[in-house]
């Protein structure tokens, strides 16, 4: 397991662990193991930035040895150029699975975390992509993904591997989508400068029980899916996490100028700070889309995949994890 301690990567790991697998989970010496620490794991250290300073994938040899499957769930989602995103979600993804395979010819499953950024938006409304759709990344993010896609397809039939793109995914623990939730404590509601962005999201628990369905499934080796729990809109999301919370949000539209002033913001306190900020104008570009729409129909056909959840009851759950772990 990549990217074990992160927000997926500690719920798979626990799912894991449940249905008796053996897991070791690779992570970095300044990792931060909150969620793992405890758990019955095996310790692996290594890194999936290549290039630059570093040993090429430090430590990925030793992290290989003697594994049935990897489950790839690290990634970049925010850095200050392309080419630190192509370095490690594209260069990194190539050069663990190269390795995974010298070390275990008979490697059984490479599984990859993608996401729906790699495809880009939707064409329209009624026009959720799916995996015949040609992909058009909008942004840097986007773009490494489809180019780690590529480097695994490319090494078939020798890699075993499938390919899981991934909708907005939200849950307990989650970082990205917790604004949300604080904003709406503070009964503010923010909307992009369209009045009607319609999006997938992919509650985390559904969509770890569609990587334990795909690496269990013969089938997948090889196979490219799209996971999503349901589709909605900026403001059925807002009305949810309002409801979650008992707060009646004031509901602002953000005209598109002011994006464009934030994204000018976001790169001069990159260049300040080091650091690429949550909002950025990668992140704009995203926003920007009015269809981030996606179907999980070929999950469902091949592998039985069938969401569990509705979009009031996974963002109760959610509030209910920020508020009894103190985050709101």
């Amino acid at each position: 397991m990549t990217g074990a301690n992160g927000f997926v990567g500690s719920h798979l790991t626990e799912a894991l662990l449940a249905r008796g697998y053996r897991v070791r989970c690779m992570v970095r010496q300044s990792s931060d193991l909150v969620y793992i620490r405890d758990l019955p794991v095996e310790w692996a250290y290594a890194d999936l930035r290549v290039g630059a300073d570093l040993r090429d994938g430090a430590g990925l040899a030793a992290a290989c040895q003697d594994v049935d499957a990897v489950c790839h769930c690290a990634a970049l989602t925010r850095a200050p150029d392309e080419q630190t995103f192509l370095r490690v979600n594209a260069a990194g993804t190539e050069a663990l699975a190269r390795t995974a395979l010298e070390a275990n010819p008979n490697l059984e499953r490479f599984l990859f975390l993608s996401s729906q950024a790699a495809a880009g938006p939707a064409p329209g409304r009624d026009r959720p992509v799916d995996e015949a759709y040609p992909p058009q990344p909008v942004t840097w993010y986007g773009k490494s993904k489809l180019a780690a896609e590529r480097a695994l397809t490319a090494m078939n039939p020798a890699l075993p591997a499938t390919i899981i793109r991934s909708a907005a995914v939200f849950g307990p623990r989650d970082r990205d989508f917790f604004s949300y939730f604080e904003l709406v404590k503070w009964r503010v509601s923010l909307y992009p400068g369209r009045n009607e962005q319609l999006l997938s999201l992919a509650y985390v628990h559904d969509l770890v029980a569609l990587i334990l369905l795909a690496l269990e499934s013969d089938r997948a080796a090889g196979s490219l899916y799209y996971a999503s729990s349901f589709a909605t809109s900026h403001r059925q999301l807002a009305e949810a996490i309002a409801r979650s919370l008992g707060k009646r949000p004031v509901h602002i539209v953000v005209p598109d100028p002011l994006l464009s002033f934030i994204a000018s913001w976001s790169r001069a306190q990159a260049r300040l700070t080091g650091k690429t900020p949550l909002l950025n104008d990668q992140r704009i570009i995203d926003m920007r889309q009015p269809y981030w729409l996606c179907t999980a129909e070929k999950a469902g056909r091949e592998l039985g995949y069938r969401p569990a959840s509705d979009l009031g009851t996974a963002i109760q759950e959610t509030a209910d994890w920020y508020l009894e772990n103190g985050w709101l």
